[in-house]
């Protein structure tokens, strides 16, 4: 979950007290929920491990899981977009944050292996 949070900051201003929840939302405890963020994790967690990797298997992985944040297809439960949906993420902004850690992760491993 920490990895989503740092890809999708809440500004202050958006912040939600526990107090004005009135009853607490039980819903995301749900386990089709939980399967989904699960899902959700792991395809972050692809994502940053070959962002940056050259290996043609890992290459291959990293489109994988790419094509499936950027796909719009709403019609599988489990997609993206409809993960995003139900647990009120914003998908625009969960892809934007990924293409800038993408972004940095090239850039640390071209410095590296002494590119510019």
């Amino acid at each position: 979950m920490a990895r989503l949070k740092a890809l999708v900051p809440i500004a202050p201003e958006t912040t939600v007290l526990p107090e004005q929840f009135g009853q607490a939302n039980t819903e995301v405890f749900l386990p089709a929920k939980r399967l989904m963020v699960a899902v959700l994790e792991r395809a972050v967690g692809e994502y940053e491990t070959y962002a940056a990797r050259t290996d043609s298997r890992e290459r291959r992985q990293f489109a994988e899981v790419e094509a499936w944040f950027a796909s719009d297809n709403k019609g599988w439960p489990f997609s993206f977009v409809a993960i995003c949906e139900e647990l009120g993420l914003d998908a625009p902004s969960m892809r934007a944050g990924l293409r800038a850690r993408h972004a940095q992760a090239r850039c640390v491993a071209l410095r590296a292996n002494g590119g510019t």
